[in-house]
């Protein structure tokens, strides 16, 4: 697979010595040509000159051709709003993981969202879940997952996680959207969100564990919201 340009000189490389090869056996082996210096020089020197311009050629179109299936592969996975990933590719990432390890769900409701909608508008609305979603993200490790759940929800993969940890992660995230108002064109609106948080471990299945957040998650929301609750 070619994905640079040095995949597009090895290629280049690869191509021109077969080529030379291919010709030379034509040449020598099935035509029965005499290796005289004008046969040799000829039949060496067109496929140097022929075959890296074809294969720079070919080399560049496949390599155009692959980052624009990645670019393609990029907007299929992931939230055009908020940069997280669907919720179809967090499911499908979910059946990778080993359930033999301990790891941990979070699910996230943005509080009084439909007021905020009702009263700045839906444009208002979508900054709000744009920012919301990147400071989640920055509260997160290069392997976790966060993914676009529903309208204000998110859900969050903490692979290897054990339930403290994830404790610490969810309330660094939930103090991380309090602390400061996310600036709109209408105005500094504050936000807070609350977290539920699910346990995969031993065997448990995934299901389970999104039931479990969702759960906690309903007890942080009746209990006041802007807190995290933990399955018991």
């Amino acid at each position: 697979m070619i994905r640079s340009y040095t995949h597009i000189a090895v290629f280049v490389v690869s191509w021109t010595a077969m080529a030379i090869g291919v010709c030379a056996v034509i040449a020598f082996g099935v035509l029965d040509l005499t290796p005289s210096k004008s046969n040799v020089t000829i039949v060496f020197a067109t496929p140097m000159l022929l075959t890296p311009i074809a294969a720079l050629l070919s080399g560049r179109m496949i390599l155009k051709l692959h980052r624009l299936s990645q670019k393609l592969q990029h907007a299929k996975d992931h939230d055009a709003l908020t940069s997280t990933v669907t919720r179809q590719c967090f499911f499908d990432k979910l059946q990778m993981i080993d359930i033999e390890t301990s790891s941990a769900v979070l699910l996230i409701d943005i509080d009084q969202f439909r007021i905020i909608n009702e009263t700045h508008g839906h444009f208002v609305g979508d900054i709000v879940l744009r920012e919301t979603a990147h400071r989640l993200i920055n509260n997160t490790r290069r392997d976790d997952l966060v993914a676009r759940f529903g309208c204000e929800e998110f859900i969050v993969l903490l692979p290897n996680t054990g339930r403290k940890d994830a404790e610490g992660v969810a309330e660094r995230m939930r103090a991380t959207v309090a602390r400061t108002p996310i600036r709109t064109s209408v105005s500094k609106i504050p936000v807070t969100i609350s977290i539920g948080i699910g346990h995969i471990s031993g065997g448990t299945d995934s299901q389970v564990a999104i039931q479990e957040a969702d759960d906690a998650l309903y007890a942080a929301k009746t209990a006041g919201c802007n807190r995290v609750k933990t399955a018991a």
